[in-house]
């Protein structure tokens, strides 16, 4: 194998529901891909650019709240 990957395993119980669920969903599917474009859509839903300079506060959930000001810009990556 190539000095240059990184190797990251997900396991699966096959005696929980939402686990077999989640292996049928990904049966005849490219994992690797699939898993890298899970992670590029959540880059650019959490990419939030400030615009005109305005204050923007992370919230307890871990999402975008505008203090003042308006709206904010999704930028991709």
């Amino acid at each position: 194998m190539s000095k240059n990957k990184v190797i990251k395993s997900v396991s699966f119980n096959v005696t929980n529901e939402k686990d077999l669920a989640y292996l049928e969903r990904i049966q005849n599917v490219n994992f690797s891909g699939y898993v890298k474009r899970l992670i590029e859509k959540d880059i650019r839903q959490r990419k939030v650019v400030k615009t005109e300079d305005k204050h923007v506060q992370q919230a307890d959930f871990g999402g975008p709240v505008i203090i003042r000001g308006s709206g904010l810009s999704l930028k991709s990556v």
